[in-house]
């Protein structure tokens, strides 16, 4: 029978062990989250990995606040194993982790982590969430997605609180962005940051960022407001490097100025802050330019990068590039973003027979469309992205797992918007054919198939009309 009290031996390797754990845990708990419903290893904001059942149970427990030697006694005895062997593997589970997270893992140095084939685990809840909290905004953005400005209802405080709440509890989300049209524009922001980093507990809180314009913040005090309520991190829209390029493209002369400024006031308050450019047409020629910006005068460490998406404004301003064109510029983009010493992220999927994302060190790209991505509207509608026009359900009026699992989610989130040229694909479980907003707008396959084949075309509308049931904002 096991004595109650540990040998001097085992003491030792336990007392190593605890503090081993105690400082990785410390060290990491507001980046790596566990979610035990479907085995993710979610590193904040939007990295996952996936986890067997027994590595989910130890770092769960961790992560909720059990010790590892109340973690080793409890795996021991309900699995039957020595502790030894317990306290062994957790060991290399946490260095597994930390190789993860500095990036540093392969096959030799962390035999633990194992590839597998895509498709063979599921994510079931999403990764990421984001509420827009209005539609209101002091920029006219050519290419914007949500026709912003403009006036829609808008929920009160209360009611946005109840959804936050089902976005933790029910979505089991561990991230929230604020967005809109400008969430700053919204007098409550602080009071909701607030409330949203007050759920959880220890070291499973949810994780609050804002994406905004900056505008607004440009105010120090402001800032010093949202950083008091608990932002942990900000994406400012920064569209060129110079006023000329940025204000002409937000119609709003001296926003570039009051963006900057917003930038440096987060990182003055110990935000974590970068920035994101739209690439259109207007600023495509202008890309050294902004990088050479974001270096010498923001000390970025990083930025990101998306796609006009063909929605709202960008139906009246022909500002967009085509899946080829920028299939062209990223390349130019990735390497003189090397030659800078800055790392560049991109975020909008484009079909890999154009540009093939993880080929260019960019990470698998795909739509999220009621998948990863959990979008609410103004009104609390469940949007499959925020550039759709209506919802597939109402937080406010409905369960999360009624809307997540209804017909309709389930056609965006099992890809059956795919185009008809990619269903043979041997990548089309990870491309997925892309955006299908950009097909919407583009009327036909041409540019991956090589042919225009109108029937094909027609009857792919017809299908997404009948079983997709929403459309882009505009359409």
């Amino acid at each position: 029978m096991h004595s109650s009290i540990p040998s001097v031996s085992e003491a030792k390797w336990l007392e190593e062990l605890e503090s081993f754990a105690s400082e990785v845990i410390d060290r990491t708990s507001d980046y790596v989250w566990v979610r035990r419903d479907d085995r993710l290893l979610i590193l904040r904001p939007n990295t996952v990995h996936f986890l067997n059942e027994t590595a989910a149970e130890i770092l769960d427990l961790l992560y909720s606040g059990s010790t590892a030697g109340e973690v080793v006694r409890a795996i021991a005895s309900k699995y039957g194993v020595k502790e030894e062997v317990v306290a062994n593997d957790i060991r290399n589970l946490l260095k597994t982790l930390l190789a993860i997270l500095k990036r540093q893992y392969s096959p030799i140095a962390t035999p633990s982590l194992r590839k597998t084939s895509f498709g063979e685990h599921k994510i079931v809840y999403p990764v990421l969430s984001e509420i827009a909290l209005t539609y209101r905004c002091q920029n006219r953005c050519v290419f914007c997605y949500a026709s912003s400005p403009r006036a829609t209802d808008e929920l009160s405080t209360e009611q946005f609180k109840k959804i936050i709440w089902k976005i933790f509890y029910e979505a089991r989300c561990p991230t929230l962005s604020f967005t809109g049209g400008e969430p700053t524009l919204r007098e409550d922001l602080p009071e909701l940051i607030e409330y949203a980093k007050s759920l959880g507990e220890d070291k499973k809180r949810m994780r609050v960022n804002l994406i905004t314009n900056g505008i607004k913040c440009a105010d120090k005090d402001y800032v010093k407001a949202l950083a008091k309520a608990g932002l942990d991190s900000a994406q400012v829209s920064l569209e060129a490097g110079s006023p000329e390029v940025h204000d002409a493209i937000t119609g709003n002369k001296g926003s570039f100025n009051k963006t900057v400024k917003g930038v440096k006031n987060f990182r003055e308050a110990g935000i974590h802050v970068h920035t994101n450019t739209t690439i259109c047409s207007l600023n495509k020629d202008h890309m050294k330019e902004l990088i050479d910006f974001l270096v010498d005068e923001l000390d970025n460490e990083y930025f990101s990068a998306n796609m006009v998406i063909r929605t709202g404004t960008a139906l009246k301003n022909d500002v967009g590039l085509t899946y080829t064109e920028m299939a062209k510029l990223l390349p130019e983009i990735i390497s003189y973003s090397r030659e800078r010493g800055i790392k560049f992220v991109w975020y909008s999927p484009i079909p890999y027979c154009i540009f093939n994302p993880v080929a260019h060190g960019l990470g698998s790209k795909s739509c999220a469309a009621c998948h990863g991505l959990l979008s609410i509207s103004p009104e609390g509608e469940v949007l499959p992205c925020s550039s759709f026009s209506k919802g597939v359900g109402n937080m406010l009026e409905q369960t999360f797992e009624e809307i997540w699992f209804s017909r309709v989610a389930k056609y965006w989130r099992e890809k059956k918007f795919v185009p008809p040229p990619c269903k043979e694909c041997k990548l089309v479980d990870i491309c997925s054919g892309a955006c299908p907003l950009y097909w919407d707008s583009a009327g036909s396959f041409e540019e991956i198939s090589g042919k225009k084949s109108p029937f094909r075309y027609f009857v792919w509308r017809l299908e997404r009309r009948v079983f997709g049931k929403v459309f882009g904002v505009g359409k």
